[in-house]
């Protein structure tokens, strides 16, 4: 794989933030974008513009610990946070935007009701991305 010049970075905690946009600025070509992103989840019913100040504060807290990381790297660096139902798809819809060349995303081995229903976020963009897409996934502790 030749090295990427357009990579998305998903985070969903300040623990990955850290891990995953090294791995991004090790990955990336030299002079390559990087967009690092944050999805605030909304339940179905909510309508996504409604105010969630704890989501927001916490969105803004992975950016920028992210965003430090990367400035050292001499990336184009942008920081987005999407609001959305559920995160696949607004990664999906992000990565085809921007036409991502390499997808990074963190996995945990907690399971939501959700995800054993729907599947996680991670196999759904893996399965649907038309990038590559690297996931990290910790070792059971």
């Amino acid at each position: 794989m030749k090295k990427p010049k357009r990579i998305l970075v998903a985070l969903k905690s300040t623990e990955q933030a850290i891990e995953l946009t090294d791995i991004a600025c090790r990955l990336a070509a030299q002079g390559a974008s990087l967009w690092i992103v944050n999805v605030i989840e909304l339940p179905p019913a909510t309508p996504l513009d409604a105010h969630v100040k704890d989501l927001e504060d916490d969105a803004k807290l992975i950016l920028k610990t992210a965003e430090r990381v990367a400035r050292q790297s001499r990336l184009k660096v942008s920081t987005l946070v999407l609001r959305a139902h559920w995160a696949g798809d607004a990664l999906l819809d992000e990565i085809k935007e921007k036409k991502i060349e390499l997808a990074i995303l963190g996995y945990h081995h907690r399971r939501s009701f959700e995800e054993v229903l729907l599947g996680t976020v991670a196999q759904h963009v893996s399965k649907n991305a038309p990038c590559n897409v690297l996931l990290r996934i910790p070792p059971k502790k």
